[in-house]
């Protein structure tokens, strides 16, 4: 007694054609949005400095932002993770803070 037929052979050459097609596409796709688009490069490859914090409350991520903002940083990213008491903030490198850091801190020795 058969309550499933199994066929034995599979027949994977009878979509090539059109997987090689699709593969293609996709290639030719990448390789466009990679000249055109670049790489998004994050905090992890440039370098900066994410931070967490966490609110008892709700945390104000507009006056956070404007906060920062005001401050001097440029490009920040402020965002809620985990919960809403929870925010993640992405500062992006600043070209000028360790030559003046350092300057000062040699100076004060």
């Amino acid at each position: 007694m058969e309550f499933f037929r199994i066929r034995r052979d599979i027949p994977f050459m009878r979509h090539a054609l059109v997987l090689n097609i699709i593969s293609a596409i996709t290639f030719v796709a990448a390789v466009f949005f990679l000249a055109f688009k670049g790489l998004h490069l994050s905090v992890e490859f440039t370098g900066g400095t994410v931070m967490e914090v966490s609110y008892s409350q709700a945390a104000p991520l507009d006056s956070i932002r404007s906060d920062l903002s005001k401050l001097g940083y440029q490009d920040i990213q402020v965002q809620n993770f985990g919960s809403s008491k929870d925010v993640l903030v992405r500062l992006p490198i600043q070209k000028d803070t360790t030559a003046s850091y350092y300057l000062l801190h040699n100076k004060a020795n």
